[in-house]
């Protein structure tokens, strides 16, 4: 039993740095990686909400295990502020650390909508979807910078970028005037970084996004890889402290909903036929198809009420299971498609810099106040 327990802390320790070594090792075999989306479903209501749902069924696990303690509490509360000043913010109204890094190490904010020859350009966000969304963005602002600026000039210029804007994203009827200034690819670049950061503070990752832009150059640690670590590191650190009382909770509980899952089966509408020997045509469609329609129906109910009880709160050790699994899996991804091994490196040790110290601390402490 010892063994075990200490062979699984040994994997809350090493769990992330060998999937970074595993996803690698992958790539190497498969050096095409596979297209992601990065705004999948899993992505954008799971991992970029990764912290709500680990916080979520944390509390939930440690409400129903009895194991809320103080030095959870503060481990908890010490992860979270280190992820808001990493991920979020640093203070009120600033660029968290991640943002801050890539700044330093020559980061900007970039809106090279067009290439030399005023076509869209291919380097522009890293999807078509983004491209779109991005273009309706810049045209928006640039619609209300139109009506609200005063130089004749910078007005004359937006509205020509507008017409430029309109006919990347395939609007009718968008023509350029003659009339209108002739201006370069890149000045027309140039007039829309301008325009918005001359209104608005592009400088943090968030920002950036919000106005149509990405972010390019610079040294960016991948917010994906700190936010997996963080989070399976936390799951499973703490996993550690009511393991046993989760288990045998879950041992004790037998098959669960896998036993009502039966009854979904027994639902035959030739027994219902031989048992009721309907006499008309009506009865024997009514037995034959909506009975067994309904009845499976109220089943399905009953079966998702049951298991989502047995999930959620009977035995909420198997949803942190589940998305221990989930993060992992988003961590490797993440190893394989995204981010330079170095800005991969870079998240994985600003993670370990906290919660690396924080579970070694708790479980060097938790194994000594065992042998005493």
């Amino acid at each position: 039993m010892k063994r075990s327990v200490g062979v699984f802390r040994i994997i809350v320790l090493l769990l992330c740095p060998l999937t970074l070594v595993l996803g690698h090792f992958i790539g190497l075999l498969r050096p095409y990686p596979p297209p992601v989306d990065k705004d999948g479903w899993i992505n954008t209501f799971f991992v970029k909400k990764g912290w709500f749902w680990t916080s979520l069924v944390m509390w939930i696990c440690m409400f129903r295990y009895g194991r809320l303690s103080r030095r959870s509490l503060l481990r908890y509360l010490v992860l979270t502020v280190w992820w808001y000043v990493f991920t979020q913010a640093l203070w009120f109204h600033t660029a968290p650390i991640m943002d801050l890094i890539f700044v330093a190490t020559g980061g900007l904010c970039q809106f090279d909508v067009l290439d030399a020859h005023g076509n869209l350009n291919s380097s522009f966000q890293d999807s078509n979807s983004r491209k779109t969304r991005s273009l309706v963005k810049i045209h928006s602002f640039l619609q209300r910078f139109q009506s609200t600026t005063q130089d004749e000039l910078k007005g004359n210029l937006a509205s020509h970028i507008l017409a430029t804007l309109g006919r990347l994203m395939g609007a009718p009827n968008e023509k350029i005037e003659s009339t209108e200034p002739l201006v370069s690819p890149s000045e027309i670049n140039i007039f829309i970084h301008d325009s918005i950061k001359s209104v608005k503070d592009i400088g943090t990752s968030a920002a950036c996004r919000a106005t149509g832009g990405h972010w390019k150059g610079g040294h960016d640690p991948s917010g994906h890889i700190f936010l997996n670590t963080l989070m399976i590191m936390f799951l499973l650190g703490e996993l550690d402290f009511f393991a046993p009382l989760a288990w045998s909770k879950l041992s004790s509980k037998g098959r669960g909903p896998l036993s009502y899952f039966i009854t979904l089966l027994n639902n035959s509408p030739l027994r219902d036929l031989m048992q009721k020997r309907p006499q008309t045509i009506g009865e024997k469609l009514r037995v034959v198809v909506l009975l067994p329609a309904s009845k499976c129906v109220r089943d399905l109910v009953k079966f998702a009420s049951i298991s989502a009880r047995y999930l959620v709160w009977e035995n909420p050790v198997l949803l942190l299971v589940a998305f221990v699994i989930l993060w992992w899996y988003s961590l490797v991804v993440t190893t394989l498609v995204f981010h330079t091994i170095s800005e991969q490196l870079s998240g994985l040790v600003c993670a370990y810099l906290v919660a690396g110290g924080v579970y070694w601390y708790a479980i060097k402490n938790n194994a000594s106040s065992q042998l005493v």
